[in-house]
């Protein structure tokens, strides 16, 4: 019993060490490809693996991509290095998370699989790989802000009417006599959304060997989807282009392999 307990304590620190260390990190950065292969998301590894961190709740984005603050600040973000320890019977992966300074903060456990298809098996040894981030209720905690930074900063307005034009300042002018607030463009949002809740953008799933293709009402088959080890991750492909469909936060997504990689909602009906 007091060794059963003893192992608890030690995964129980493991988890809360891990959750400490990774809280201080605003982004997760997948490269685009990886150094252990040829091409760009070979075997839908950036993917996969863009993926599995996201559904974490890590903000996660491709090395092509980046966001203005973490362009600006590199420090901001842990950068994903994916270690292929393979042999010739088996696929043997594992991830680290490396920081600006190129110092590991993180190192997962070893996945493997025995499965003879490429694409399948390093799927299956990621997943594996990956459990050791499972379950972390990682939420991002600012550092605190330094001497210097915390100093209040002035503004002037000074001479700014000044370079209103006559009809703009009229228009602030009334605004300001009315109660009307000026308008505000709201900004796009992050997923680009290719349907909504209507009737039109609905695509039925219906079970065909190894997944389901979905059609809209034409009916119109839109996707083909394979089933993989993940019961909410399958593979799909398109006009000559491979992705993956997978489900985050309630919600069904669609990744083409294409150079955007930006996922689009779909509203399916199982």
């Amino acid at each position: 019993m007091k060794k059963l307990l003893g192992i608890v304590f030690v995964f129980l620190s493991v988890q809360w060490h891990s959750q400490a260390q990774l809280n201080g990190y605003k982004y997760i950065v997948v490269p685009t490809k990886f150094e252990t292969f040829k091409n760009e998301n070979q075997f839908r590894t950036s993917t996969l693996i863009k993926y599995l961190f996201s559904n974490e709740g890590f903000n996660t984005v491709y090395s092509n991509n980046l966001p203005q603050d973490l362009a600006d600040e590199p420090c901001l973000g842990l950068m994903v290095d994916l270690i292929d320890d393979s042999t010739l019977f088996a696929t043997n992966t594992s991830l680290s998370l490396t920081d600006c300074n190129n110092v590991v903060v993180l190192m997962t456990q070893k996945g493997r699989s025995k499965t003879k298809e490429f694409e399948q098996a390093y799927r299956e040894a990621l997943s594996e790989a990956f459990g050791s981030l499972r379950g972390l209720n990682y939420k991002y905690e600012p550092s605190e802000p330094t001497a210097k930074s915390a100093e209040p900063i002035t503004v002037s307005f000074k001479n700014d009417v000044k370079s209103l034009e006559p009809k703009d300042a009229d228009k602030k002018e009334k605004e300001a006599h009315t109660g009307v607030e000026p308008s505000v463009e709201e900004p796009l949002p992050a997923v680009a959304s290719i349907g909504d809740s209507k009737e039109k953008d609905i695509l039925y799933a219906q079970p065909i060997t190894d997944g389901y293709q979905l059609v809209d009402t034409t009916p119109k088959v839109v996707f083909i989807l394979k089933k993989t080890s993940a019961p909410e991750v399958f593979l799909v492909s398109k006009d000559g282009k491979s992705g993956v469909v997978y489900k985050n936060d309630g919600k069904w997504f669609v990744e083409m392999d294409d150079k955007g990689g930006r996922p689009k909602e779909l509203n399916i009906k199982f």
